[in-house]
């Protein structure tokens, strides 16, 4: 047990300094300070926290949808499922619009009484880019907290059949 106390705090200290880790890469010009580039960005404010995918954003398409995830640095995920890819207001729900939020193990997605709204403002499907924006209250099924989750994307997404 007293050999773990060593990794233990080494852990913390490393999770404490990703914030201070950031911030002197933004400043050194490592990273950039705004949240992706037109065509790759995938942002949001989760409870408070907020979330962009510097790590990693990827969207795929199959002619009908659109499904855009995100990896930030610290390892949280952001998935929207974009099922009606028409420019306007569309609903989010357990059916359709999917939103999947994770962040230190902890799950949010959409439930029976949470809901939201997808706004597409762009669709140019020769281009295969969508831009849009979401907000939704998402809950953790395990212990029933909810989360609100509001967020813009601007992605180019790949054809896969």
């Amino acid at each position: 047990m007293r050999s773990l106390l060593p990794v233990v705090l080494l852990a913390l200290l490393a999770t404490g300094c990703a914030k201070d880790a950031l911030d002197a890469a933004q400043d050194a010009g490592l990273l950039p300070s705004t949240c992706g580039t037109e065509g790759a960005r995938l942002q949001a404010d989760a409870g408070g926290e907020a979330f962009c995918a510097r790590a990693q954003v990827v969207a795929m398409g199959d002619g009908a949808s659109v499904m855009i995830s995100g990896f930030d640095l610290s390892g949280t995920s952001l998935v929207v499922q974009v099922d009606m890819s028409d420019v306007g207001s569309h609903p989010i729900n357990q059916s359709s619009n999917a939103i999947l939020y994770t962040q230190a193990g902890a799950v949010f997605g959409a439930g029976a009484d949470t809901a939201g709204e997808l706004v597409i403002e762009l669709h140019d499907e020769a281009a295969r880019r969508i831009r849009g924006t979401f907000d939704a209250g998402l809950i953790n099924v395990q212990n029933g907290e909810v989360r609100s989750v509001r967020g813009s994307f601007d992605v180019t997404y790949t054809i896969q059949r």
